[in-house]
């Protein structure tokens, strides 16, 4: 038995949440910028339109603000030769994570990024 909660449709038509699909996968391309600028043109009033995108919206610029601070922490450890390595994996993870989000809000499911801190509620 599929129990994953139904996608939700707003007023009988499919949400767009390309939005969403953009700030995902471009936080780990671009940086945090990319979700920013997003979640800034998207969201006045997004609440009450759309909270899951809302909701998508926030943790992906959580995660692309807590990635900054861990890249800068990656480059102090570059002088111990060993950032290069931890910043190569945590961003192949954020990829990975970032593709994971995608897939949940086309599902129409929440999703938290792992180890992220919550800068937005």
């Amino acid at each position: 038995m599929d129990e994953r909660p139904p996608v939700v449709h707003l007023g009988g038509k499919t949400p767009d949440r390309a939005a969403g699909t953009l700030s995902h996968i471009l936080g780990p391309i671009a940086g945090f910028l990319a979700p920013l600028i997003i979640y800034a043109i998207r969201s006045p009033n997004l609440k009450e339109e759309d909270p899951l995108l809302e909701s998508h919206l926030v943790e992906s610029l959580n995660a692309s603000l807590t990635f900054l601070i861990a890249a800068i922490v990656h480059t102090f450890l570059a002088a111990l030769l060993i950032g290069c390595l931890t910043f190569a994996v945590h961003w192949l993870l954020y990829l990975i994570w970032a593709i994971n989000a995608n897939s949940a809000l086309q599902a129409g499911r929440e999703y938290r990024y792992p180890f992220t801190y919550r800068f937005l509620v």
